[in-house]
């Protein structure tokens, strides 16, 4: 290839030229579909050339436009200046060297070891459900549910009291199990359900009765999945991945900060008041 061969006009439409060094730089942009594409289709080749040269055609109308309408200067400069930023945001940010953070991860899973690793408890139940729409008053039906559960308590089959008490649907087929292993909190459960069965001490036990948006619940505890904790190479991926992010946000706000206003700033206080002042009135 020659020196100038980057110069070289690849596609040509009146004065709008791509040179090779700019549609080379196209195609880096391209998905691996698009450039499979150019590769095995004349058709979608020259679709896609078409779209990198109306894409210049556009750039090279905005000089124009903004010289037939000036009063949109500063919306365009301003426009590009935020593209400029952005540019030299993402290349500063790709060019920063990291550090070994292996060492420092494992140091961090011994002492913050439930932050990183901790897997929950998590419980297995059933349940007795007395359905009642909220703002329905449940005084009877809390009545009714207490004497269910001392039932319970004192021995009752609880299947035979799903069958004939709960409202959930398929409950008797089921035999009132909420099949579905769930932690403290766990997104999807009713909070009250979650607090209700957490409450419970042991396996076979029942909860105290619990109001939710659907009713009044019987909970029993049938399991539980003792909290455990990830190994470290089960997690030093990600938490590398968070040190090095760490990393990168602390030194790209050290470079950011070396282009604020510095002690030499001069700042004209009377043309800034004059260029806030249409807004006063209106805040």
């Amino acid at each position: 290839m020659s020196v100038n061969a980057n110069e070289q006009v690849v596609v040509k439409d009146g004065n709008t030229t791509l040179t090779f060094e700019e549609f080379a730089d196209t195609v880096t942009r391209w998905t691996p579909q698009m450039r499979e594409a150019a590769i095995a289709d004349e058709g979608d080749r020259l679709e896609l050339i078409n779209l990198a040269l109306a894409n210049k055609k556009l750039a090279e109308e905005a000089d124009d436009y903004i010289a037939e309408n000036p009063q949109f200067k500063m919306e365009y400069l301003n426009g590009l200046r935020a593209y400029q930023r952005d540019f030299m945001l993402r290349k500063v940010s790709a060019s920063i060297e990291m550090p070994d953070f292996a060492e420092l991860a494992e140091e961090q899973y011994t002492v913050k070891k439930d932050k990183y690793a901790l897997i929950p408890e998590r419980r297995i139940s059933s349940h007795i459900l007395f359905s009642s729409p909220p703002g329905v008053p449940r005084d009877n039906l809390m009545v009714e549910a207490q004497e269910v559960l001392d039932q319970l308590r004192a021995g009752a089959n609880f299947r035979e009291m799903v069958n004939l008490h709960s409202d959930e649907p398929g409950a008797a087929q089921k035999g009132g199990k909420f099949n579905r292993w769930i932690r403290f909190g766990e997104q999807g459960v009713s909070p009250r359900y979650s607090e209700g069965l957490f409450s419970i001490e042991n396996v076979g036990e029942y909860s105290e009765l619990v109001n939710s948006e659907f009713g009044i619940h019987i909970i029993r505890l049938d399991g539980i999945q003792e909290k455990s904790y990830k190994s470290f190479e089960e997690v030093k991926g990600n938490m590398i991945k968070e040190l090095e992010d760490e990393y990168r946000r602390l030194a790209m706000k050290d470079f950011v900060a070396q282009f604020q206003m510095s002690e030499g700033t001069v700042i004209d206080n009377e043309a800034i008041q004059a260029i806030l002042e249409p807004y006063t009135a209106q805040e």
